[in-house]
């Protein structure tokens, strides 16, 4: 019977000893199981304020990285084969990205008051040569100035657009037409610059106005704008953008089309423009026309041969100035001009809207080299008389 108890004492002192140690392990094991299941990035729990029983699951922070004995991770690193690093075949273009230096130079159109260009001068009329000029000068490398290049391109083509495509082809610059305005964001992250034509409808302009994307501000990650109208940069809607860069919806509002020039797609020993004109014995060198004569002529010029060649509106010029030199038609410019007879479209003058073409048409007449005879004086779609001396485009040129 004594031993009983003694037994059945053993078993209650050893239960009570056990149900004093399992709580305490059991409590290690929880917290060893949590610190396990953050450590490998598992979903953590915070109580609600509402209801404490009723946890919300959020989103667990960046996994911190396992750290492997010094044992084992020397194995690895030892293991670990590095491999090359691709390379552009070599038959591609020279990748500027990797040692671009070039400034991007900030032109004012508004110091060119007086370089005619197209419809007008580049303060009027010449964002989109200046944004060219900018970004010509920036990838090449060369000092390209906008009244330069007004000079160069400003007599061809019918609008801005096709003057700013034009000379970018002749300047052979890396550059095509974007589909869509997302397609110039792209190629902005991936290192190239654009020019937009920006609408009435953008915080740019009330018109048309050409603006320059020079790059991805690092900071900001917003989009780096030049603008050749320097008042633009006193607009209190702009200034913090010209500053800090602006964001894509601002550029998306407005925006009228955009050209893409490729950093990467530039040669290494990049392609510089210049322009030589012939020399040559000026023709007329009594002849000193003023602004205002040059003007009534441009218009002429405008109105008789705007869709001819450049080679044609020079001929149409010449073609007034032999007639002035010969005093047969009239002793100053205005009688050559309005002359009874002499040319259909007179009355039609003050309607014309000369553009930078006919004023160069007129430029070429008076420096040479000359296209006619100093004896033709007529042009017509048909022959004036007998005496023809030729066809370019679609007049015919007579002797007088």
């Amino acid at each position: 019977m004594r031993s009983v108890r003694r037994f059945w004492g053993l078993v209650i002192a050893l239960a009570l000893v056990v149900s004093a140690v399992l709580p305490a392990r059991a409590a290690e094991e929880e917290i060893s199981i949590d610190e396990e299941s953050a450590a490998m990035g598992a979903a953590y729990y915070i109580e609600d304020s509402s209801d404490p029983d009723d946890p919300e699951i959020i989103a667990a922070p960046t996994e911190p990285e396992e750290t492997a004995p010094a044992e084992i991770v020397a194995e690895e690193t030892e293991s670990v084969e590095t491999e090359p690093e691709e390379t552009e075949a070599a038959s591609d273009p020279f990748d500027w990205t990797e040692v671009y230096t070039h400034e991007f130079p900030l032109y004012s159109q508004l110091d060119y008051p007086n370089q005619r260009y197209g419809n007008g001068t580049v303060a009027t009329s010449g964002c989109g040569i200046t944004s060219l000029a900018m970004v010509a000068s920036y990838l090449t490398g060369h000092t390209y100035y906008p009244d330069e290049l007004a000079d160069y391109f400003g007599g061809y083509g019918e609008n801005n657009v096709q003057r700013f495509e034009y000379g970018a082809q002749q300047l052979r610059l890396p550059i095509h037409k974007a589909d869509t305005v997302r397609d110039v964001f792209a190629a902005m992250k991936n290192g190239d610059v654009a020019v937009l034509l920006m609408d009435h409808m953008s915080i740019f302009t009330e018109t048309q106005h050409f603006i320059v994307l020079t790059g991805i501000n690092e900071e900001t990650g917003k989009i780096m704008v030049y603008d050749s109208y320097p008042p633009n940069y006193e607009k209190w809607d702009l200034k913090r953008g010209f500053v800090e860069g602006f964001e894509e919806k601002d550029l998306m509002l407005g925006y009228n089309g955009g050209w893409i020039f490729s950093v990467r797609g530039m040669p290494e020993v990049p392609f510089i423009y210049t322009e030589e004109k012939p020399d040559a014995d000026p023709r007329y060198p009594s002849v000193e026309l003023t602004w205002e004569e040059q003007q009534l002529l441009a218009k002429l010029i405008w109105l008789e041969a705007r869709g001819e060649s450049k080679e044609g509106q020079q001929a149409v010029a010449e073609v007034v100035l032999n007639r002035l030199v010969s005093g047969e038609f009239g002793d100053n410019l205005h009688d050559v001009i309005y002359g009874e007879g002499q040319f259909r479209t007179t009355p039609f003058l003050d309607e014309a809207e000369a553009w930078q073409a006919q004023y160069e048409a007129i430029d070429a007449a008076l420096e040479g080299p000359n296209i006619l005879p100093m004896d033709v004086m007529y042009f017509a779609t048909y022959p004036e008389n007998d005496q023809v001396w030729g066809q370019i485009g679609g007049h015919i040129f007579c002797y007088g």
